[in-house]
């Protein structure tokens, strides 16, 4: 019962967060309403999707309200605050923090949801961190490239390495046979510390020259 229910808070936090953090992109690019929503959906739904198909099954989104409805509060949270507020449209920088953290809670929450179903279909430890990473950076990749830029996965430093350790980390948890609440939220709290600290201290990783 508690496993089932921080799943779905992991999956609500998760999809809220990313899909606020599409709606604050198509604000910056000055798209209308239906760019907006497109953009948080795609954002806050496309990893799942990308998740989904590549484990040959039905997207969850397709079946289950959940996901959607939280997409679509995310995006109703920036309209409305939107239009409460024109500040908000300094929030949609790309080098704003509230994006930044947004989006790395998104990252995380996502990082979990994708290294379970990667356990859950007997995977192993490849398949693990495949899943988790594309299921964090899937619709993040996919909101840059519907809003022409290039996406944050490949220009921020420190950005799909937090989510690929987090899934070594959750697959060593569950090597060792670590109940999945505790592997979880253990696996959140460090993808999302080492997102958090790549901001703060602006890691980088070598680049070659």
């Amino acid at each position: 019962m508690l496993e089932q229910m921080l799943f779905e808070f992991f999956i609500a936090i998760g999809t809220i967060a990313f899909a606020i953090s599409g709606a604050f992109k198509a604000i910056r690019h000055e798209f209308d309403v239906l760019g907006l929503l497109v953009l948080g959906f795609a954002t806050a739904l496309g990893g799942g999707l990308i998740r989904d198909v590549m484990l040959h099954r039905t997207p969850t989104a397709f079946i289950d309200n959940g996901p959607a409805a939280y997409a679509l509060a995310g995006c109703v949270i920036v309209l409305v605050s939107h239009w409460l507020s024109k500040k908000v449209w300094g929030l949609a920088d790309p080098e704003s923090r509230t994006f930044l953290v947004l989006d790395a809670v998104g990252l995380a929450a996502f990082t979990v949801i994708g290294a379970s179903a990667g356990a859950e279909a007997g995977l192993n430890v490849f398949g693990i961190i495949m899943l988790a990473a594309l299921t964090g950076v899937g619709g993040g990749m996919i909101r840059d490239l519907l809003a022409g830029e290039t996406p944050l996965v490949l220009k921020s430093d420190f950005y799909a390495t937090a989510t690929i350790i987090g899934a070594v980390v959750f697959f060593i948890l569950s090597y060792l046979s670590i109940d999945p609440v505790t592997n979880s939220a253990v696996t959140f709290a460090v993808t999302l510390l080492l997102r958090l600290s790549a901001i703060q201290f602006k890691w980088q990783l070598p680049r070659p020259k």
